[in-house]
């Protein structure tokens, strides 16, 4: 089993231990409004939704069926909720359709439950979609409630997030993330990741420890994605590119901060990391964000190819 596996079973257990996040998952729980729920990236927001869903509901286990509404729109459901992540990369280019699949939804009486359940993730994904979100939100408040998360509240248009209640989850602090290894996982934290509160990010090199002997330094911990470091050096395939584009998207590390990784590991190819970078993220700006995996693949085949 995974460290992340061992993380995901005992979350539950985790924040429970902890009075801040403690309150606001046993708060949350008695809501049937809209709640918007955000943090720096390194907070899993995902699993504490979760959580509020298995405390609400009264469930051990949550099961999603993936379904694609009208050939476009894809989402999970089940009996208790319908979950829409926004950061998926097959999403259309553009949402226009989701007002329509939100809208044949919630113009319909919900079985199960007193009111219908959405769920959002990266609501910020939404852009010019905000203004007909904002129109469901005043006319079908009781028929439907939202909870959403993001990693982005500045992009997040004022009358959006005056219908929400805001909760502001922050990071693990160092003794809680200590706690976590030493507890749940039964191993001791990097020293030199002691101070680092991203816990996604402390996870995964954990992992990578395991299989891959990383030198962990200074310069190591400044990169986004340290592994870069050793993949470059190494024999690498088509294939293997490709798995890591979906590390980053994994690990929600975009281009610009791979750009970042690169300039400070290869700097012999300086300008034609720069050119290639804003070719595509011109590029990238004029299409559905979704779609970031994708040009991230791009990106890396046209820079290590």
């Amino acid at each position: 089993m995974t460290l992340w596996n061992k993380f995901q079973i005992n979350f539950g257990e985790i924040i429970n231990e902890i009075e801040e996040y403690k309150k606001i998952l046993n708060y949350s729980i008695y809501f049937n409004q809209n709640l918007l729920f955000y943090s720096y990236i390194g907070f899993p927001i995902d699993l504490f939704i979760d959580e509020i869903i298995k405390k609400k509901f009264n469930i051990k286990q949550i099961y999603r069926k993936e379904i694609i509404w009208n050939k476009t729109i894809i989402y999970n459901e089940n009996q208790y909720f319908f979950e829409i992540d926004l950061d998926n990369p097959n999403m259309p280019r553009k949402l226009n359709n989701l007002n329509d699949m939100l809208l044949f939804i919630i113009k319909t009486k919900s079985i199960n439950t007193e009111k219908h359940l959405i769920i959002i993730k990266n609501i910020d994904k939404l852009n010019e979609n905000f203004f007909a979100f904002r129109i469901i939100l005043e006319r079908y408040y009781n028929n439907c409630y939202f909870i959403c998360y993001t990693n982005k509240i500045n992009k997040i248009e004022t009358p959006i997030k005056s219908r929400f209640f805001l909760f502001r989850l922050r990071l693990f602090k160092t003794e809680e993330i200590e706690l976590i290894y030493n507890k749940y996982f039964k191993i001791e934290l990097n020293k030199n990741l002691i101070n680092n509160r991203n816990i996604i990010f402390n996870i995964f090199i954990s992992q990578t420890e395991k299989f891959e002997p990383l030198l962990v330094d200074d310069d190591f911990c400044n990169l986004h994605y340290p592994p870069l470091r050793t993949f470059l050096k190494s024999k690498y395939s088509l294939y293997d590119i490709r798995q890591l584009s979906y590390k980053y998207c994994q690990y929600n590390i975009g281009i610009c901060e791979i750009v970042e990784d690169l300039l400070k590991i290869d700097k012999k190819n300086y300008k034609k990391i720069i050119e290639i970078s804003v070719k595509l993220d011109e590029l990238l700006n004029n299409t559905n964000r979704c779609r970031e995996p994708m040009y991230i693949e791009a990106f890396l085949c046209q820079i290590l190819i």
